[in-house]
């Protein structure tokens, strides 16, 4: 494409990438090398990543973080696009496809699903406008929904913002401890038991990420400090010392500044008490913080949404816009809005 070549991100382009990476999104969203590695070099389920140069400068990428995920009865990847840009004196706007366009349709060109070839079938993220605008018109991204946060207030003993409680007194935080319920334990890392779990989880999600211990561990304890990304995990067991559900939470911002923020729920819905529990000992964790607040998303379509609601959740809308491209009809935007099971630590907000 005239004076740029468009190709696979070499390990030897990677300086010239952070650098433009800086100069497009500033110094609060640069990357270091450190955390590159960490999403690009050891994600378990490896990178996509095409880049322009002019010359021996990267001025553009589209990237995309993959994830294995069990889709239709079988092993697939999905991939979330981010840290795409196009350095300012070498874009062309919206009225024409320009660099950005065709560093996206070459990775598309060698990753994803084609007729007769096994390749990624969707790739989706969270757009701001301008990338949603070139995205929907030239790359075919469709809205699979619009978010909405569930959130509740959080009292400093744990309780209901409305006086109920979800446990008896000793049970919750008091001060900066949370005295957690008698089967839930904070996990420190996650073995072969997390397959399990997901694996019984994975009959009420017809798409998901597969939540394995190379992936969790990964996502949810392995995220250099500098990204401040990693999370206090609190797993149920049984009188066997079985993993029957787990919930990852932090603090951050989303949708407010600075609340609990659910990262993950993986439990069966078909095993309420244990939602009870991790529920329990969610609150009293984020409560012994000193948050104010706890809010995460759940997919309307599951039980899960109603569930929260009536233990006190509220539903608030959000500005952040879930979108997809697909490249297997059948999983199209309408049926990914439908079908699949996603939290927040499917994406890069938090």
């Amino acid at each position: 494409m005239g004076d740029y070549t468009i190709r696979e991100l070499q390990d030897g382009d990677v300086e010239s990438l952070l650098a433009s990476v800086a100069r497009t999104f500033g110094p609060r969203a640069a990357r270091t090398r450190e955390q590159w590695e960490w999403a690009f070099a050891r994600n378990p389920a490896g990178r996509r990543s095409f880049v322009a140069l002019h010359g021996s400068e990267v001025v553009g990428q589209f990237a995309a973080i993959p994830t294995r995920v069990w889709l239709d009865g079988r092993e697939r990847v999905f991939a979330q696009g981010v840290d795409s840009f196009v350095l300012p004196e070498h874009r062309a706007g919206l009225k024409r496809p320009g660099l950005f366009v065709a560093i996206a349709r070459a990775c598309f060109e060698a990753h994803a699903a084609r007729t007769g070839r096994d390749g990624d079938p969707v790739y989706y993220g969270l757009p701001v406008e301008q990338a949603w605008r070139i995205g929907n018109r030239f790359l075919g991204y469709e809205v699979v929904r619009t978010e909405l946060a569930l959130a509740r207030e959080l009292a400093p003993t744990g309780e209901l913002a409305s006086g109920g409680k979800l446990a008896t007194g000793d049970e919750l935080a008091l001060g900066h401890a949370a005295v957690l319920p008698r089967n839930v334990a904070r996990i420190e890392r996650f073995d072969e038991q997390a397959k399990w779990l997901w694996d019984r989880c994975a009959g009420e999600w017809p798409a998901s990420a597969i939540r394995d211990a190379a992936h969790l561990n990964w996502r949810l304890f392995d995220s250099p400090a500098s990204l401040g990304r990693r999370c206090e995990v609190l797993g149920a067991r049984d009188e066997h010392g079985i993993l029957r559900g787990f919930v990852a939470w932090r603090r951050a911002s989303f949708v407010l500044d600075d609340l609990a923020v659910l990262v993950d729920w993986c439990v069966p819905f078909a095993e309420p008490d244990v939602g009870e529990a991790l529920l329990a000992a969610l609150v009293a964790s984020a409560a012994a913080s000193g948050a104010p607040a706890l809010a995460g998303i759940v997919p309307p379509w599951s039980p899960w949404f109603a569930w929260f609601q009536e233990r006190g959740f509220l539903v608030h809308p959000t500005d952040y816009r879930m979108a997809a491209v697909s490249f297997e009809r059948r999983f199209d935007a309408a049926w990914l809005a439908t079908n699949w099971w996603y939290q927040l630590s499917d994406t890069d907000l938090v």
